[in-house]
């Protein structure tokens, strides 16, 4: 596993399995990810999530249990260990590591809940926005270690689309205002109140639900609300397809509860959607109300949902200019610059050797290491001799 003169592998720990993300539809974008400029000599996607050794996307996948994971770590020679994910990866990170290989955090979101112990003793943490930034802070983690890394957006795959694509899609639907919500059908992506704003837009607008999650309970909402036959429910969509999607629709609708970084309003940007979206970070740190977006105040008034989108589909100019400046916004965020950054950062963290190893974290890892083991080794055998014991007792041989 030697490297190139002046290059080393990386051990990278995705927070879901290779396998999960193939599902997703997007295991292909690990290709760049996790390799930066290129300026690492290999990959290593190091898991306990995943099983056997395979080769895929570039990476080497090794499925590895947290009792081999710095056995693993020792062979790969890596300068730096990656966890994405600010819960259990970043756990699996920092208490596993060793204390010669710096490791570096990615934190996407900002519920407290989500940021786990192991990000304070990261030696450095990458947040995808300045609300995440906020949330890692207040979990007492040295504001020295945090950087702002956003998430980018691929432009081969994202542009404005025109042309048959578009064409097939108006073919598909009927003639109208459509309003497409992309995203997991979970709270935070406010499907619920996008479907009672439709009650209050007039029967020629239609909404199209792009997601992974259960949609049951949304498709009975809208069959409450007496809007169902004007909406369209489907799963995720390959990402070679989306970009149509968000170049079609005539406006892109996602009033967000709460977001860390939100790369499907990047992504319609890029595409040229008009976007409407809610007036709270990140995305207000991003767009500009009425210049580049439409930012509604109230996320949960359906009254403000509708009244924006409205704006947007029927104001033929403004929806122009928006298009136009998404575009322009999105530019900022193109695999090419954030990548420069995430490099450029790297590179700072190999040139000082990171912090190392803290001996408050060094009773953490201990601690969790015995609970581990108590879990993996001890808790079954003890189960054994409790098993032998009692048949024993029962004069069984």
């Amino acid at each position: 596993m030697l490297a190139p003169p002046g290059k080393k592998p990386i051990v990278v720990i995705p927070s879901e399995s290779f396998e999960s993300y193939e599902r997703a539809g997007y295991a292909e974008r690990a290709r760049h990810r996790y390799n930066p400029g290129g300026m690492f000599s290999e990959v290593f996607a190091v898991s306990p999530l995943e099983k056997g050794v395979r080769q895929a996307y570039g990476i080497t996948i090794i499925g590895t249990p947290a009792s081999d994971f710095r056995k693993v770590v020792r062979e790969i020679d890596p300068c730096l260990v990656r966890a994405f994910g600010g819960y259990w990866a970043a756990d699996f990170a920092a208490r596993y590591r060793l204390a010669n290989v710096p490791v570096v955090v990615s934190v996407h979101d900002p519920n407290p809940a989500m940021i786990f112990r192991g990000v304070r003793y990261a030696d450095l943490v990458l947040c995808t926005s300045s609300v995440v930034r906020d949330a890692v802070l207040a979990r007492g983690v040295d504001s020295r270690s945090v950087k702002i890394l956003p998430n980018y957006v691929e432009p081969s795959v994202f542009h404005p689309v025109a042309g048959e694509q578009l064409a097939a899609l108006t073919r598909r639907f009927p003639a109208g205002y459509h309003i497409l919500h992309v995203g997991r059908r979970s709270k935070e992506k406010n499907l619920a109140s996008l479907l009672r704003a439709l009650v209050l837009l007039p029967e020629t607008y239609q909404c199209i639900c792009v997601g992974q999650g259960d949609a049951a309970p949304y498709q009975r909402l809208a069959e409450s609300l007496g809007v169902a036959s004007r909406c369209s429910w489907m799963d995720a969509l390959p990402q070679a397809e989306l970009a149509a999607w968000y170049s079609w629709c005539d406006c892109f609708c996602v009033p967000s509860l709460w977001e860390g970084f939100g790369n499907v309003f990047i992504e319609a940007a890029a595409c040229g959607a008009a976007v409407v979206t809610a007036r709270i970070r990140p995305m207000s740190d991003t767009f500009v109300h009425r210049e580049s977006a439409w930012l509604v105040q109230h996320n949960e008034d359906p009254g403000e949902i509708a009244e924006g989108i409205r704006q947007v589909c029927e104001d033929a100019t403004l929806r122009k200019a928006l298009s136009s400046q998404a575009v322009r916004v999105a530019a900022s965020f193109e695999r090419s610059r954030v990548q420069a950054v995430e490099a450029s950062l790297y590179s700072e963290l190999l040139a000082s050797g990171g912090k190392g190893l803290t001996c408050e974290q060094v009773l953490w890892a201990l601690g969790g290491s015995i609970r581990d083991g108590w879990r993996v080794r001890l808790r079954p055998r003890l189960r054994w001799w409790t098993h032998r014991v009692t048949t024993l007792g029962r004069g069984n041989p």
